[in-house]
């Protein structure tokens, strides 16, 4: 390659981002699974290990968004939404029709919270699909708003439907998943659940922007009519975003319901579609590492804040500090922490032009 195209990418950054040598990115994966896999023999703290529990379902919240603001290009405010109607499923299945209409033990049908796991990522893929239908035409604001609007409806029915939610009440005793008799009820077995959905929603994502789908995704995002004369469809990879993104959301409700063993209308506030995307935005759209990296250094930094006493006495001072961060970021690095996995090829100032090969000098 000519001298006059060269790239500017920190090595680990290009490696996390998807590009560099294999041999590097499976050497960084490699050494972060070590160190996730021994983290709880550090802490030695249910609160730490109760913290990253957390921030795995944040990674797969933030990941699952990526697919549509990150990939497809597509702004939605209203993600949220997913994560409610999974937690809701599994919620209303198990107590609501299993436990309190049928009168069956929840201890006998263990199988069933797996099974929620998954029946509640469909659940929520399928009303992706259905909020992406409406909006196939809809651009920028448009379509921001209303993705909103869908949030607001969701939260409102989860509010207001009684006889369904139990409304504020929000509703209690959820089972705990377990599987022949173990039981996943300490900070310690939930912590290694926890990442284990999160490497397998990792890896699925991973698989599927660098299919052939990941790629109409990104043509999409790039320039929606050029992808359409280019001969692929795009509503339906719309819709199918719309839909993947849905399905983690979705399960990772599911997983918070039978964790928190309680579903409440406050679990899926509006802010925390504006937390989601502000993980996407920090770590860096446009790769699969990006958000996660996000989720970790938000959440983490964020339960670090409150050990300092000065935030304990004013507890507004640590939303303050994470506003402070995010602006400074998008000053300083817009692109996000890891930036995006597309390198421009730019031409330095007073460099020579490429050679015309000669093929074409002779017309």
């Amino acid at each position: 390659m000519p001298d006059q195209f060269k790239t500017k990418m920190n090595p680990l950054a290009a490696a996390l981002a998807g590009g560099g040598s294999t041999a590097v990115q499976r050497a960084i994966i490699g050494a972060l699974l070590v160190f996730a896999v021994t983290l709880p023999f550090m802490l030695q703290s249910n609160r730490w290990l109760t913290l990253f529990t957390i921030v795995f379902i944040y990674v797969v919240l933030a990941s699952g968004l990526n697919i549509v603001v990150g990939f497809t290009g597509l702004l939605d405010l209203g993600y949220v939404a997913f994560y409610a109607i999974g937690g809701y499923f599994t919620a209303v299945v198990m107590v609501q029709v299993v436990r309190n209409k049928w009168g069956i033990e929840l201890d006998s049908v263990w199988w069933m919270v797996w099974m929620n796991l998954l029946l509640g990522g469909v659940v929520a893929a399928i009303a992706g699909a259905i909020l992406g239908y409406p909006t196939l035409r809809l651009r920028g604001d448009y379509l921001a708003i209303m993705t909103l609007g869908f949030h607001e409806i969701i939260r409102i029915v989860a509010n207001n439907w009684v006889g369904l939610t139990r409304g504020p009440s929000g509703i209690s005793g959820i089972p705990k998943p377990s599987i022949f008799g173990f039981d996943f009820n300490t900070a310690f077995r939930f912590y290694y659940l926890a990442l284990f959905m999160a490497i397998v929603s990792l890896f699925v994502i991973s698989r599927m922007v660098r299919s052939r789908i990941g790629r109409a995704w990104t043509a999409i995002r790039e320039d929606e009519v050029a992808a359409e004369a280019m001969g692929i469809h795009t509503s339906r990879y719309k819709l199918l975003a719309y839909a993947s993104g849905g399905f983690f959301a979705g399960t990772m409700g599911a997983f918070l319901g039978h964790y928190l063993n309680f579903i409440h209308p406050s679990n899926f506030k509006l802010m925390e579609s504006i937390t989601v995307l502000s993980l996407v935005v920090l770590g860096g759209m446009g790769n699969v590492a990006g958000p996660a990296l996000g989720a970790i250094i938000w959440m983490t930094l964020l339960e670090w804040l409150r050990d300092f006493e000065f935030v304990q006495d004013h507890p507004e001072v640590r939303g303050m500090l994470m506003g402070i961060v995010l602006v400074t970021l998008m000053v300083f690095r817009p692109k996000g922490l890891l930036g995006s996995r597309r390198v421009s090829l730019e031409m330095k100032p007073g460099s020579p032009a490429p050679p015309v090969p000669k093929e074409v000098q002779g017309g």
